[in-house]
């Protein structure tokens, strides 16, 4: 992998381990520590999409950040013109990155973070089904302290954002 190389990020089904989503983006960053990522959104219904009352609408950037070695990815997003929308923040295995893939574990936990740093966890009621007969218990441990960790560096104002 290298900076502008074109990448394929693929979110993978818990169980079957299929693609549940799939999309191309352009690396903008690459460390031992992280890739991030630059890509377009593109709503699968053609209209915006809603994450707390903030719409994600066709041509919205999103820079997202991949670690390793961490239980989670964020994504930062900006409309069209450059207007800084947030962060969503997915709780994953760690993903495993390749010569041209990307490809994450969703966990179904997620935290959306504000410009003004509010924050709304995501998914509990969903995650709390998953942990009942689906996640094994390292993960769940594993989820619950990537929850922690993002709510804490939200609160520092520490999410990483490219220049926009």
């Amino acid at each position: 992998m290298q900076v502008g190389q074109t990448v394929t990020i693929r979110k993978v089904d818990y169980v079957t381990g299929h693609p549940v989503l799939s999309w191309p983006g352009t690396i903008v960053d690459l460390t031992t520590d992280l890739v991030a990522v630059r890509a377009q959104f593109l709503p699968r219904s053609g209209g915006p999409v809603f994450v707390d009352g903030v719409p994600f609408e066709t041509g919205d950037t999103f820079t997202e950040y991949y670690y390793p070695d961490r239980w989670f990815n964020v994504f930062h997003i900006a409309s069209a013109a450059g207007e800084h929308k947030g962060w969503y923040c997915n709780v994953t295995r760690p993903p495993l990155v390749d010569g041209e893939t990307i490809t994450y574990v969703d966990l179904s936990l997620d935290l959306f973070v504000h410009p003004d740093w509010r924050y709304t966890v995501l998914d509990e009621d969903e995650f709390a089904l998953a942990a009942v007969d689906t996640y094994a218990p390292e993960e769940i441990e594993q989820a619950w302290a990537a929850l922690r960790q993002l709510i804490s560096t939200a609160e520092d104002h520490g999410l990483p954002a490219p220049e926009i």
